[in-house]
């Protein structure tokens, strides 16, 4: 017996006011159950004709949708409610299940029909039972929560979610019949928006799998880029360790669109997403800080999502990358000047390898002097070197370009701690962490051996290949 039913069968008959209040605490925890995001308010009305008894909605959504309580569990009454409620598109929920089965197919089919979803607490709660271990099955809770149509009782519960958990893995197999399974039970459940939301889901992990988007079984028409909320239920819900999965489903994934949903550090499939597409994903601006984490030292790096970035944090330092300007950033750090003398910032770019073709001086009496390297770079660590004999430590290094190669350059402004392409270029996330961040902060050695682990995770990345670094972790700053 389940929780729901054992407050019911507890109810005092002598105590109507009393009994109201149990039986919504009981249904409103049978709903959190099955979806914890979701928020319920109950009303001061209980099983009214025209006014609902709870109000669903989600954090960070505009979904909202109203609950109807009924204690008459006839086919025929609830049809008539229907017919008063239907433009709402409620949940009608008797309090236990149907009964008397005359009418239930009429029921059935005048209910998806009308968008409205009848069913009762138990049968609900049955979607979610099992997203433990099938987390795909959450989704379709929330999803069923939100949109579900027709009538729902257990055994129609149990075979959905079985056919949607088998279709999902499957369509991690390029197995076309038990993928069309679960885009067909999920056109018949679900009203078209959240059915689309759902396929294009499994379309998304299809093309994953490596099968091609003709062969992908069911609606002809589905979309082939994932929205937003789309990738965050992705990520969410995948269990795919394959790298080559990841790459492809970031082939049709930008930035942008990643930076649209928050996603914590603890996301192991965030890690996969974005590691296996740093050749893929382009920010316009990054920006490096001190900003401490609250593990020691030595703990892993970790991307997360926060405030439209995108974000790396280790023990010890933590970049930021955005698809707009570097104010962008703002929110998250404060500016710290991060000027070097002329020495150090020389040395950090002979250990990450890179080519710095502009540099923006300022001297110790405070005027400015403005390098940039000769045509095809000749002569231009002789004469860095003589710069860097001549004003030693008396200088303050604020800006400072490398060069990619041809015409792409990523100008460091370390004033800011912050990088950026220039004009309306955008740069490979790759890049960004080969280049500017070794140039915007010193790194320990094991750090640029985990950039460099980064960087050898990527088959085909258009970007310089650098030296073997050695990673000992006891080696001096």
């Amino acid at each position: 017996m389940s929780e729901y039913s054992v407050a019911i069968s507890n109810l005092v008959g002598d105590d109507p006011a009393r009994n109201v209040e149990s039986i919504k605490s009981a249904v409103i925890a049978n709903l959190r159950s099955s979806d914890e995001a979701m928020r319920v308010e109950s009303t001061e009305y209980f099983n009214h004709t025209y006014a609902p008894d709870l109000v669903l909605r989600w954090v960070g959504s505009k979904e909202e949708r109203q609950v109807f309580l009924r204690t008459n569990t006839n086919p025929q009454y609830l049809r008539e409610d229907i017919a008063v409620i239907s433009e709402r598109q409620p949940i009608l929920m008797p309090l236990a299940p149907l009964r008397d089965q005359g009418h239930t197919e009429e029921l059935g089919r005048e209910s998806a029909n009308a968008r409205t979803l009848v069913t009762d607490p138990d049968s609900l709660q049955t979607f979610s039972a099992d997203r433990q271990d099938r987390p795909v099955l959450g989704l379709l809770s929330r999803a069923v929560l939100q949109g579900g149509k027709g009538l729902v009782d257990q055994t129609r519960a149990r075979s959905t979610s079985e056919a949607v958990g088998l279709g999902f893995a499957g369509a991690q197999r390029a197995e076309a019949d038990q993928t069309r399974g679960a885009v067909e039970a999920a056109e018949s459940l679900l009203d078209p928006s959240h059915a689309d939301q759902f396929t294009r889901l499994l379309h998304a992990v299809w093309l994953g799998s490596g099968a091609s988007p003709a062969s992908f079984p069911g609606a002809t028409d589905v979309r082939p880029d994932l929205d937003a909320q789309g990738l965050k239920l992705l990520l969410e819900i995948a269990v795919a360790e394959d790298e080559e999965f990841w790459q492809r489903i970031g082939s049709g994934v930008s930035l942008a669109q990643l930076c649209e949903i928050e996603m914590p550090a603890s996301s192991v499939n965030l890690q996969r997403l974005v590691s296996a597409n740093l050749d893929q994903f382009k920010a316009k601006s990054c920006r490096v800080s001190d900003a401490l984490t609250k593990s020691g030292y030595g703990a892993e790096p970790r991307w997360f999502t926060h405030g439209g970035v995108l974000g790396y944090t280790t023990d010890r330092y933590r970049a930021l990358f955005s698809v707009g300007p570097i104010s962008s950033m703002d929110f998250m750090e404060e500016i710290e000047d991060g000027s070097v003398g002329l020495p150090e910032l020389l040395d950090r770019a002979a250990d990450a390898e890179v080519v710095i073709s502009e540099l923006t001086i300022e001297s110790a009496a405070g005027g400015q002097i403005e390098y940039t390297a000769p045509p095809l770079s000749l002569g231009t660590e002789v004469i860095l070197d003589d710069l860097r004999g001549a004003l030693g430590q008396r200088s303050s290094v604020r800006t400072a370009v490398i060069s990619l190669g041809g015409t792409r350059h990523i100008k460091c402004d370390l004033t800011k701690r912050a990088a950026t392409g220039r004009t309306v270029a955008k740069i490979y996330l790759s890049e960004f962490m080969q280049g500017a961040i070794p140039l915007l902060r010193t790194l320990r050695r094991s750090e640029y051996g985990e950039l460099l682990r980064l960087m050898d995770s990527l088959p085909d990345a258009p970007v310089r290949r650098r030296r073997e670094i050695e990673t000992d972790d006891d080696a001096a700053e």
